[in-house]
């Protein structure tokens, strides 16, 4: 279980396998959201990595890249819900066939309420001659 606020990063660590010709512009897509009959997605929280340096592989080849999903919208208008219990999604895309896809596990990731609105009071001042 993992919890996040705004402000934080959720690293994805990820490994595919290629054989074949080689190919750029695929796409690691991660999101934070809840699994119901398809992946509802949290708005504005999630993050893509080009990958590059895919060669021409006669055989299977493990490639390893990461995808960042920077945290914010928690408590905003349309964003995530503090307290609740969310799960992770990423895919690959725009590769030959079908996309690839990876839900993480149900109920690991909990987003935590943001501190508020910074206020300041109680200014005071005196002087004098120095």
């Amino acid at each position: 279980m993992i919890t996040l606020k705004n402000g934080d990063t959720l690293r994805f660590l990820c490994s595919f396998q290629h054989k074949g010709a080689a190919w750029s512009g695929a796409k690691l897509y991660a999101s934070i959201g809840l699994k119901d009959t398809w992946f509802n997605e949290l708005q504005g929280i999630n993050g893509t990595t080009i990958i590059t340096g895919i060669k021409d592989d006669p055989d299977w080849i493990t490639y390893q890249a990461t995808v960042d999903v920077p945290i914010s919208n928690i408590g905003g208008f349309g964003g995530a819900v503090p307290g609740s219990m969310y799960e992770a999604y990423v895919k690959l895309v725009a590769i030959p066939g079908a996309d690839q896809f990876w839900y993480g596990p149900l109920n690991d990731i909990t987003l935590e309420a943001p501190i508020g609105v910074a206020e300041f009071k109680n200014l005071n001042v005196s002087y004098q001659k120095a």
